[in-house]
C-alpha cells in the first residue's frame, strides 16, 4: 500500500519530470540556436582584428609575404580560443602565407572568411577561421549536462520540501490517517494517540470513533464473560485482543520532531553551495599577499570554519537549551546569512576569513538547535526515526548543493553564489518562523562540562573507536572532498560546475548504501567488523591516488570513500551508543561529536600543509594511510567486539559535516 505522503511525493516527481523534460528540450534547442552563431560572430571579430593588424603592416610598406610573427600570432589566438581549429592566411590566388592549426577532418566545419585589403580597397589576402564543430557540440552538451543535473537536484529539493507545500499541520493529518489505514490493512484495531492539531483530529475522527466503539463492545463482552465465569469465552476474547490490538493504544509518529526538516534542509543547502569554488575563490583573494601561499590560502577558510564548529558545539548546546530551539535557529541563520553576504562583498582575504568564522558560528547554532528540537519532541524509538530524518535532510543538501553552486559560480561568479547562499539562509529563517513551535525556555541549560567528557573517555574501547576510526574518517573526508579534489580538478582545467558534480559522488553513495550496510551489520551482529572494513576500504581509495593521479583514480577514491564510510558510519554510531551507559550518555555523545568535528578541522589543515611539499597524490595517500592504520589499531584494540552482540541503540550520524 502506497501511503498518502508517498503518493504526493510520486505525483510531484511525475509533474516535475515532465516539466524538466520540456525545459531540457528547450535548453537543447536554445543552445543549438545560440552557441554556434555566437562562436561564428567571435570568429568574425577575431578575423577582423587580425586583418586590421595585417593591413596596418602592409600600409607601412611591408610586403604581404614578408611579414614575420603572423604564424605565432595566429597560434596565440588559437590558444586563447579553443573553438578555433585552424586559422590561415592566403593570397587571392590561393597561396598560403601563414597558418596555425590542423584542418584535418574538418570538412563541412563552419569557416569565417575576412578579407585583407589595401588602402584602395584591393584584396591582398584572406584570413579564414575554421570553427571546430566538436567544440560546438561540447558546449551544447555542457549546457545539457548542467540542465540535467539541475533537474535532478530540483526534483530532490522538491521532494525534500513537500512539507512546505502541504503545511506542517497537513503532513501531521496525513501521517495520522496513514497510520490508521496501514493498521486496519493489517487487521490491527488498536487506538492511536491523536495529534494535538485540529486538522488531524477531524480527519481521523470517524476511524477513531469506530475503533473506540469496537473496543468498548469488546470490553463489555469480556466483563460479561467474567461475571458469568465463562473461561472459554474469556480465552476467545483475549485471543481476539492479542490478534487485533483491541483496547491497546498505539503511539503515532511525532510530526513535531521533524517539523524542522524543511528549514534545516534549506540552511544546509546554503553552505553546500560553496563547496566547489571556495578553495579557488580564497586563493584569488590572497593572490596579492605574498605572505600567504596558495595552498594555505585555500585551506585556511575551511580550517577556520571547521574549528569554530568544533569549539562551539558543546557550549551552544547549552545556550540553545536556555534560549529555546526556535530563537537559536533564527539567530544562527541570521548570523550565517550575514557571513555569506560579507563573503560575497569583500575583496580582502582577512575579512573573508572573518566572514567564514561568522558563518561557522551561525552554522553551529543552527545545527545544535535543530538537533535539540528533534530530541525535545521525540522519545524512544521515535527519536531514532526522527534523527534519521534529520540526518537525511543534511545528506540530501550535501547532494544538491555542490552542482548548483558550481553552475552559479561558473555562469554568474562566486559572489553571486555566496549571495544565493545568503538568500537561502534567510529563507530558512522564514521557514523556521512558520514551522517551528514557540520556544520552550529552560531555566539553565544542562550542557556538558569537560569533566563529563573526561569521564566518558573511560568507557571501554571508546577511545580506540574514536581515535582509530571516527577522527581519521572525518580527517580524510574533509581533506579529500573539501580541499584536495577541488584544487586538483581546478588545476586540471575543470569548471566549478564539473567539480560540483564530482562532489555528488560521496553523498549519493551515502544515501543509497548506509541503510543497506546498517541492516547487514545488524543481521550479522558484526558492527565492529563493518567499522574496520569500512576504514580499510575508504583508506584504500586514497592510497591508490599515486598510481595514476588522473580523473578515473580521483573518481575511484571518492567512490571507495563513499562505500567505506557507508559501511562504517551506522555501525560506528551504534557502537558509540553502546558505550553511552552507566550515566555517561551525554558525555559519550558529546565526546563523539567533538572528536568528529576535530577531524573535520584537522583534515583541511593537514592537507594544506602537505600539499605544497608532497603534491595532491601523495598528500591524499598519506591521509589514506592514516585511516587504514586507525582501522587496524581499532581492530587490534577491539578484536573481542568484531562479532559483538547486536543492539537497538543508535546515534544519528551527522552525514558529511
Amino acid at each position: 500500500m502506497i501511503g498518502f505522503r508517498a503518493g504526493i511525493s510520486i505525483a510531484i516527481a511525475l509533474v516535475l519530470c515532465v516539466a524538466l523534460a520540456v525545459v531540457g528540450w528547450g535548453a537543447r534547442t536554445a543552445a543549438q540556436r545560440t552557441i554556434e552563431p555566437e562562436m561564428l560572430a567571435k570568429a568574425q571579430s577575431v578575423g577582423r582584428s587580425a586583418a586590421s593588424l595585417v593591413e596596418v603592416a602592409y600600409g607601412s610598406g611591408i610586403p604581404i609575404d614578408k611579414m614575420v610573427g603572423v604564424r605565432s600570432y595566429f597560434a596565440d589566438l588559437r590558444k586563447a580560443n579553443r573553438e578555433f581549429a585552424l586559422i590561415r592566411m592566403t593570397t587571392p590566388d590561393g597561396r598560403e602565407l601563414a597558418r596555425s592549426g590542423d584542418g584535418t577532418g574538418m570538412a563541412g566545419a563552419p569557416v569565417v572568411h575576412t578579407a585583407v585589403t589595401s588602402r584602395s580597397g584591393v584584396p591582398i589576402a584572406d584570413i579564414a577561421v575554421t570553427v571546430d564543430p566538436g567544440v560546438i557540440s561540447e558546449e551544447v552538451g555542457g549546457v545539457l549536462i548542467d540542465v540535467a543535473f539541475i533537474g535532478i537536484v530540483s526534483l530532490l529539493i522538491a521532494l525534500e520540501l513537500v512539507a512546505l507545500v502541504i503545511g506542517t499541520s497537513g503532513i501531521a493529518a496525513l501521517a495520522a490517517l496513514e497510520d490508521r489505514l496501514r493498521a486496519l490493512a493489517k487487521g490491527r484495531l488498536a487506538l492511536h494517540e491523536s495529534g494535538a492539531q485540529t486538522r488531524a483530529r477531524d480527519l481521523v475522527a470517524p476511524i477513531d470513533q469506530q475503533v473506540s466503539l469496537l473496543a468498548a463492545r469488546h470490553a463489555e463482552a469480556r466483563a460479561a464473560a467474567a461475571r458469568a465465569g465463562d473461561a472459554e469465552a474469556l480465552a476467545q476474547l483475549d485471543l481476539v485482543a492479542r490478534r487485533t490490538g483491541l483496547g491497546a493504544v498505539s503511539t503515532s509518529e511525532n510530526q513535531a520532531a521533524v517539523a524542522v526538516r524543511p528549514a534545516l534542509f534549506l540552511f544546509m543547502l546554503a553552505e553546500e553551495l560553496t563547496r566547489p569554488f571556495l578553495p579557488r575563490f580564497a586563493q584569488g583573494l590572497a593572490a596579492a599577499d605574498e605572505a600567504i601561499g596558495p595552498d594555505l590560502a585555500a585551506s585556511l577558510p575551511i580550517v577556520a570554519f571547521m574549528a569554530v564548529m568544533a569549539l562551539c558545539q558543546l557550549p551552544f548546546a547549552a545556550l540553545s537549551e536556555r534560549m529555546g530551539r526556535r530563537p537559536g535557529f533564527l539567530i544562527g541563520a541570521l548570523l550565517a546569512a550575514a557571513g555569506y553576504a560579507l563573503s560575497a562583498s569583500t575583496g580582502d582575504y582577512m575579512l573573508f576569513l572573518a566572514a567564514r568564522v561568522t558563518t561557522a558560528v551561525g552554522y553551529a547554532l543552527v545545527f545544535v538547535s535543530a538537533q535539540g528540537h528533534v530530541v525535545d519532541h521525540a522519545a524512544g524509538s521515535a527519536r531514532t526515526t526522527a534523527l534519521a530524518v534529520f540526518v537525511r535532510a543534511i545528506m540530501v543538501a550535501s547532494l544538491c548543493g555542490p552542482p548548483i553552486g558550481g553552475v552559479v559560480a561558473d555562469r554568474l561568479g562566486p559572489q553571486a553564489a555566496f549571495m544565493l547562499a545568503a538568500g537561502l539562509a534567510v529563507l530558512s529563517l522564514g521557514v523556521a518562523v512558520l514551522t517551528l513551535p514557540a520556544a520552550r525556555h529552560a531555566a539553565r541549560g544542562a550542557g556538558l562540562a569537560w569533566s563529563d567528557l573526561k569521564d566518558a573517555a573511560r568507557a571501554p574501547r571508546l577511545m580506540a573507536l574514536l581515535v582509530g576510526c571516527a577522527f581519521p574518517a572525518k580527517l580524510l573526508l574533509a581533506a579529500l572532498c573539501f580541499l584536495l579534489v577541488p584544487l586538483q580538478l581546478q588545476a586540471m582545467g575543470y569548471s566549478s560546475a564539473a567539480i560540483g558534480r564530482f562532489q555528488m559522488i560521496y553523498p549519493i553513495l551515502m544515501v543509497m548504501l548506509v541503510p543497506v550496510f546498517a541492516a547487514m551489520a545488524d543481521r550479522l551482529s558484526a558492527r565492529a567488523g563493518f567499522v574496520v572494513l569500512g576504514g580499510l576500504v575508504a583508506g584504500a581509495g586514497a592510497l591508490a591516488l599515486p598510481l595514476y593521479p588522473g580523473v578515473p583514480t580521483i573518481a575511484l577514491a571518492l567512490v571507495l570513500l563513499g562505500v567505506g564510510q557507508s559501511m562504517s558510519i551506522a555501525s560506528q554510531s551504534a557502537l558509540v551508543a553502546d558505550s553511552a551507559t552507566g550515566g555517561r550518555s551525554a558525555g559519550v555523545l558529546g565526546l563523539f561529536r567533538l572528536v568528529e568535528r576535530s577531524g573535520n578541522a584537522a583534515g583541511p589543515a593537514a592537507a594544506g600543509a602537505l600539499l605544497a611539499g608532497l603534491g595532491f597524490a601523495l598528500s591524499g595517500a598519506l591521509l589514506g594511510a592514516v585511516v587504514v592504520a586507525g582501522a587496524a589499531l581499532y581492530a587490534v584494540a577491539g578484536r573481542g567486539t568484531l562479532r559483538g552482540e547486536a543492539t537497538h541503540a543508535a546515534v544519528a550520524s551527522e552525514g558529511e559535516v
